[in-house]
């Protein structure tokens, strides 16, 4: 979804199209961990009758809310979607499919967010093959190796850089808890502080959290 349209979209929470719904089911595949993309999703749902969408996923964005009123408030105002056109049929179809996976892949695989953490492991250039590197920079990139082009021309190490470069889109919560589980303190107080511009409603959990991770680094150093 693009950001206009998702702007446009958030002056509006109680009206969605067919195609509104795809794409916020889209992009709340790419970023499940986010709180206003499962308050869409929901209310999305609701709109275009995606089935069973109150048993079966409005009590995990219910989990996502410290405040609950306001969003049962624009539950209750959705207005129903009006579904006729083949496209839009044809749309609904690809939704429930994608909404049965999800919960099917839900129901089966418990997340165990320390088993996440623990598996996760930064690429150093230093010390990883040159293999791995690479493979790290394709899956980063999102690059197919045959689409590379002039890549063999290019020097590995090269490449390499490129997959360990930071990149402010990855920043996330998330990784701010795995940096901190692995020590990285610095990194995990600098990812905090982009947070709390990106997301003001949370700066006072981001302050409180770069606050202790500073007095963990200031006792390291003692």
């Amino acid at each position: 979804m693009e950001k206009s349209a998702f702007n446009v979209k958030l002056s509006n929470l109680c009206s969605y199209s067919m195609t509104d719904k795809s794409e916020i089911q889209q992009e709340k595949n790419r970023f499940p961990y986010c709180a206003l993309l499962q308050v869409m999703d929901t209310l999305s749902d609701k709109a275009t009758g995606t089935s069973q969408w109150e048993q079966r996923f409005l009590p995990r964005t219910l989990l996502y809310l410290s405040d609950r009123t306001k969003f049962l408030y624009y539950l209750d105002q959705v207005s129903q979607t009006d579904i006729q056109t083949p496209a839009d049929l044809k749309a609904k179809e690809r939704v429930e499919q994608a909404k049965n996976q999800e919960y099917t892949s839900a129901e089966s695989e418990s997340f165990d967010i320390m088993k996440e953490i623990n598996s996760y492991q930064e690429v150093s250039f230093k010390t990883a093959p040159k293999s791995v590197i690479l493979s790290k920079f394709l899956e980063t990139g999102n690059y197919n190796s045959q689409d590379l082009g002039v890549a063999s021309d290019v020097p590995i190490e090269v490449l390499g850089k490129k997959s360990i470069q930071e990149d402010d889109s990855l920043d996330t919560e998330t990784l701010a808890v795995v940096m901190e589980k692995q020590g990285k303190y610095d990194k995990a107080v600098a990812i905090y502080e982009k947070l709390i511009s990106k997301y003001p409603e949370k700066s006072s959990t981001f302050a409180l959290r770069i606050s202790e991770l500073k007095t963990k680094i200031e006792n390291n150093k003692k």
